[in-house]
């Protein structure tokens, strides 16, 4: 009985933090506002992707193919991370990644914490011409 019971709780334990992980404040809640399409900056072009409680600042964001880019996340309500199919980006809490994408497409951007019961509405696309 005491291990059903231990087995009970840690369940709730772990369905309760997964149910309010995106809903958990970060020591960083500076405001921000929306960023705009990317902007070109002297060391190449810099891809600003924000993620707040199920949403992403932009639904799209636009690279040119085979030029170099930065990738710069923060998460700034909840607790989040992108991943972006196909390519090797795989970023939790804020920070930066640059790299080159040579075959123009569309590149799928999730966020890969498990965040809450919209996690799986957190998507963008990267479009590479």
């Amino acid at each position: 009985m005491k291990k059903k019971w231990g087995l009970l709780v840690s369940a709730v334990a772990v369905s309760a933090m997964l149910m309010t992980a995106c809903g958990g404040e970060t020591n960083n809640q500076a405001a921000s506002g929306n960023e705009a399409a990317p902007a070109a900056a002297s060391s190449g072009t810099q891809v600003n992707i924000e993620a707040s409680n199920w949403k992403f600042n932009q639904d799209t964001f636009e690279v040119k193919a085979g030029e170099e880019f930065t990738i710069n996340f923060k998460s700034t309500e909840g607790f989040h991370g992108i991943g972006i199919e196909g390519l090797d980006v795989d970023l939790q809490k804020d920070g930066s990644k640059t790299l080159k994408v040579d075959e123009p497409g569309e590149y799928k951007i999730f966020c890969n914490i498990i965040c809450g019961p919209d996690h799986g509405k957190m998507v963008a696309t990267l479009v590479v011409k």
